[in-house]
């Protein structure tokens, strides 16, 4: 299970990746400015978490649907083909 759907169309623009990533950072300086550190470590990891998803590894799972979904594609052509 996946706590961050890179897919949904709502993470398409850029600008919503990166507010995914910079308001948790920001309240996790919040939170550490205030000395709450376990807060401020959890939401600083959602962070991290955010920014490798939506951030570094966005490109590769959209290029690995499309290709899952062109791979599905042709199957369901070659499927259709055989019952002809």
């Amino acid at each position: 299970m996946k706590l961050l759907d890179p897919h949904h169309p709502f993470f398409k623009p850029l600008w919503r990746r990166i507010l995914t990533v910079v308001l948790p950072a920001a309240w996790g300086g919040v939170e550490l400015y205030n000395g709450s550190t376990g807060w401020a470590l959890l939401f600083l990891a959602a962070a991290a978490y955010a920014a490798y998803e939506l951030l570094i590894n966005y490109d590769r799972t959209i290029a690995q649907a499309a290709a899952d979904e062109a791979a599905r594609k042709a199957r369901l052509e070659a499927d259709k083909g055989d019952e002809e």
